[in-house]
């Protein structure tokens, strides 16, 4: 069985409140968080940036993955991460310049071994015998068993339709709505007040970097 845990974007605290409140205990021989009765918790990306602390929760995520504790999916921000760490020419600003300083002050092994990790970490998860889809802003029906470049781009951006809202953001077609597909899809990437089910696509973004808590839903979800 899967908790799945909504967008933490660097809110440490709320993290391991998340966790305790779930049943795991923290190990701290190995540094990490684990379930007595064997389940498994499964984030659906953007690790890290606005919160205060991004540099703990990737620590933890990962070590947790490591050991075969959680399971994860990138994220738009996660993905922008590994790219800047890279050194590719991306838009770099406070929140995520905050994030690659915490990073780099644990020193180049810690950067090394994170974009090593970030580089392999998959943009879609099927579980649960492939009734249960995890992308990050989601993923169509039409996409869900593609792995090509228009795929991974509705899975960490949304389904875009190349245009840009009063604020900035690429505004996304509601492609939930029209959803037909026997996959339960479960993504973040949008904030909402409160868990979102429309068809059989669960958004579970609740702000935790906005002053909520990261959500979690038990795998398989129940309809």
């Amino acid at each position: 069985m899967y908790d799945i845990i909504g967008d933490v974007h660097g809110c440490a605290e709320e993290l391991d409140a998340l966790l305790i409140r779930l049943g795991y205990i923290w190990d701290s021989d190995t540094g990490i968080f684990a379930h007595p009765g064997g389940r498994k918790a499964v984030f659906v990306g953007d690790l890290c940036d606005r919160g205060p602390d991004s540099a703990a929760v990737i620590s933890l995520v990962y070590s947790m993955h490591q050991e075969g504790q959680a399971l994860l999916v990138l994220g738009n921000h996660d993905d922008k991460l590994y790219r800047a760490l890279k050194g590719n020419k991306v838009s770099i600003g406070l929140a995520l310049l905050q994030t690659i300083e915490q990073l780099r002050s644990m020193g180049n092994t810690h950067v090394g071994r994170v974009m090593n990790w970030l580089a392999s970490l998959p943009w879609k998860l099927k579980l649960d015998e492939d009734k249960l889809l995890i992308a990050h802003a989601g993923l169509s029906e039409r996409l869900q068993d593609r792995d090509d470049d228009a795929a991974r781009s509705h899975a960490l951006y949304g389904d875009t339709d190349g245009t840009k809202d009063a604020n900035g953001y690429p505004t996304r077609r509601d492609w939930a709505s029209s959803y037909v597909g026997s996959r339960i899809v479960v993504h973040g990437h949008i904030v909402v007040d409160e868990v979102v089910v429309n068809n059989n696509v669960w958004n579970i973004d609740t702000g935790c970097c906005f002053g909520g808590m990261p959500l979690f839903i038990s795998s398989p979800p129940q309809r």
